[in-house]
């Protein structure tokens, strides 16, 4: 069996040690205190979370994922069905979450496959950013018989809900209130979360500790992808791991899915080298190649001339003459647009003087198909 793991949550032994920041998490959630955790994306942001709820005796996970929200009643959707999931023993907890929110006109459903109930608001229900005050309400309900943590996942999309400066202050008045059920606030598109929490302009603006995840230690995660490596037979040179990290950039989620392509490609006994790196991009690219296809269909012709020159050449100063060059784009003015564009579309991600694939594998694939 493949032991490296990507694309979903990890914990125990399948995670990776990061004790500095499992220590931090762990104080405030301790102590209740909300906290927002901004990086870049598919640095283990969420497995840091579930790992550090797992390791805090009688601590209980309220966690939504607000990928995509659009609306206020999808918010509220999404929160009243992490509730109705929680492990309860109490056999009529769903009807109790109906009963005690039955202004947002619950509806009840089980999934057809496992049983598990879930409680949304009713198709048709209209709410201002104010209707969920409820939802706090009753969360911290439940904080006075259960030790929970909740977690509000993807959290940048709240910004493209309608009036979404107004949501923004209504949670922020709710869960900056003393009480017994601490916040964790992550998200995946760290432009857009700098924008809740470290603007001047934001109700978050200095409201909650913030704490970086960053790269994993190199040694830390070498040493743990080694042993991986080597409960099947496979050795892998220093070299090789320097090959591997610059490939997927030293993000740790891409790393992990390099690994898992070189485990595929090779056999036990073998040292990694060239051959099966290379290998493994193959394998890489041809597994994600239909949605590679499809991200450049919908590009425009500076779009994706942008997206070759920074394959080539790499973000730094974009609006260059050394860009415009590369692109074959006369004027700044239309890069500009290009690469925001790029950014709107998750291809891209960075600063105007400094762009970066959101997928490193993408970046390969545009050098070898464009």
């Amino acid at each position: 069996m493949n032991p490296f793991r990507f694309g979903a949550v990890v914990t125990a032994d399948d995670f990776c040690p990061r004790p500095d920041l499992v220590g931090q998490l762990r104080g405030c959630l301790e102590s209740r205190q909300n906290v927002a955790l901004l990086g870049e994306r598919r640095t283990g942001k969420t497995s840091l979370v579930f790992e550090t709820v797992r390791r805090v005796r009688g601590l209980r996970l309220v966690y939504a994922q607000l990928w995509a929200v659009k609306c206020v009643e999808d918010v509220a959707s999404r929160l009243l069905r992490a509730i109705s999931t929680m492990e309860v023993r109490e056999s009529s907890f769903v009807e109790r979450v109906a009963r005690s929110l039955a202004y947002l006109r619950p509806r009840i459903e089980f999934d057809p496959t496992t049983g598990q109930p879930s409680v949304t608001v009713s198709p048709g229900t209209k709410l201002p950013p104010a209707g969920l005050h409820g939802v706090f309400d009753f969360l911290e309900e439940l904080g006075t018989g259960h030790k929970l943590a909740v977690v509000l996942d993807e959290f940048q999309d709240i910004r493209q809900v309608e009036d979404a400066k107004a949501l923004l202050g209504e949670i922020r008045s709710r869960v900056q209130r003393p009480g017994r059920v601490p916040y964790v606030f992550a998200g995946s598109i760290r432009h857009e979360m700098e924008r809740i929490f470290r603007d001047p302009s934001s109700p978050f603006f200095k409201s909650l500790r913030v704490l970086e995840v960053g790269e994993l230690s190199r040694d830390t995660f070498q040493e743990f992808l080694a042993t991986r490596f080597a409960s099947s037979r496979r050795r892998v040179p220093g070299a090789t791991f320097d090959a591997v990290f610059a490939l997927a950039q030293n993000n740790p989620g891409d790393v992990q899915q390099f690994c898992a392509a070189v485990w595929d490609v090779s056999s036990p006994g073998e040292t990694i080298k060239g051959e099966q790196v290379q290998a493994a991009l193959a394998h890489v690219l041809a597994t994600e190649r239909k949605g590679y296809e499809s991200q450049v269909r919908q590009l425009t012709s500076n779009q994706a001339k942008c997206l070759r020159a920074l394959a080539r050449i790499g973000g730094q100063r974009p609006q260059s003459q050394e860009f415009l060059t590369e692109a074959g784009i006369a004027l700044p003015a239309s890069v500009k647009r290009a690469l925001t564009r790029l950014v709107d579309l998750e291809i891209i991600y960075g600063t105007d003087a400094n762009c970066k694939f959101f997928d490193p594998f993408f970046k390969q694939w545009v050098l070898k198909e464009l």
